[in-house]
């Protein structure tokens, strides 16, 4: 299935909020990190951790999604560009 540009985009947005969000709490956890004890520090980490993971999944799997499948509008024949490495040996 290839994505139109308005999936892509509400895709993409959707990931960025969700990482966004889980850096803010990154931060507030850093700034009180320090006060706090150890049991609420893995009760945190154990509600945390599986979130984190799963927002990088979601990551990760939109972006071979994308590659994979492409978007609509766009030439499927399309060459990838030259890297530096093939450059130098033309």
């Amino acid at each position: 299935m290839k994505w139109t540009k308005e999936q892509l985009i509400e895709a993409s947005l959707s990931v960025v909020k969700q990482k966004s969000q889980l850096a803010m709490i990154e931060k507030k956890v850093k700034d009180k990190g320090v006060r706090m004890t150890f049991s609420e520090r893995m009760d945190f980490k154990k509600k945390y951790l599986p979130l984190k993971k799963k927002i990088t999944d979601m990551e990760n799997e939109f972006l071979l999604n994308v590659a994979g499948n492409g978007i609509e509008g766009e030439e499927d024949n399309a060459e990838p560009p030259l890297t530096n490495k093939e450059q130098q040996t033309l």
